[in-house]
């Protein structure tokens, strides 16, 4: 764990999954999720991710193995771009509730606002536009912060790098924690 991370006083309920799309089910990065996403579901927590493949259906899987609940966020059917990954039907499936926004960006602020901490894992180019995003939010709400659980080795090295060689404020330092277990996020959210 990261040894400067703040605890938040806000209550978390919800917890928000970010990572690639692309995980198949042999991935650890897949297996991570899943595993994570069951240990929360089965200690109360609501899972809440994209609607997508990948590391946002593992932790679909994951919470329902673990008798938890799902929400997702997702684009309207209608208006989904081509290279959009954000839908599979059994994720759809076993979702129980499902939003649906108009765009990308209200997808995105959708899930952040659905969400009371998250947990990233690898992934590519939209887990990076999600990192950014939760993590300036958590330093305006500091204290009362969404905690961001980065998980995995490959995430410490490029979390430790961030915060040593870019500018940053302390309190935005404190926001972050690293776990490399699905316990490791469970301790971190009680």
């Amino acid at each position: 764990m990261f040894n400067i991370f703040k605890k938040t006083t806000k209550t978390i309920k919800k917890v928000a999954f970010f990572g690639a799309n692309d995980a198949k089910k042999t991935d650890q990065n897949f297996i991570d999720a899943y595993n994570t996403a069951k240990l929360l579901a089965e200690s109360g927590y609501i899972i809440v991710n994209g609607g997508g493949p990948g590391v946002m259906l593992a932790s679909t899987l994951g919470a329902k193995a673990g008798n938890g609940k799902v929400e997702i966020v997702v684009l309207d059917p209608k208006k989904v771009p081509d290279n959009y990954e954000g839908i599979y039907q059994k994720n759809y499936d076993l979702a129980d509730q499902i939003i649906v926004t108009r765009d990308y960006p209200s997808r995105l602020n959708k899930l952040v606002a659905s969400a009371d901490a998250f947990v990233i894992f690898e992934g590519g180019t939209g887990t990076l536009s999600e990192v950014g995003l939760v993590w300036e939010m958590a330093k305006f709400e500091y204290g009362h912060h969404e905690p961001i659980v980065f998980f995995g080795k490959k995430w410490g090295e490029i979390v430790k790098t961030i915060i040593k060689d870019l500018n940053f404020e302390s309190k935005e330092k404190r926001v972050v924690a690293l776990a490399n277990t699905a316990q490791e996020v469970l301790e971190i959210f009680n």
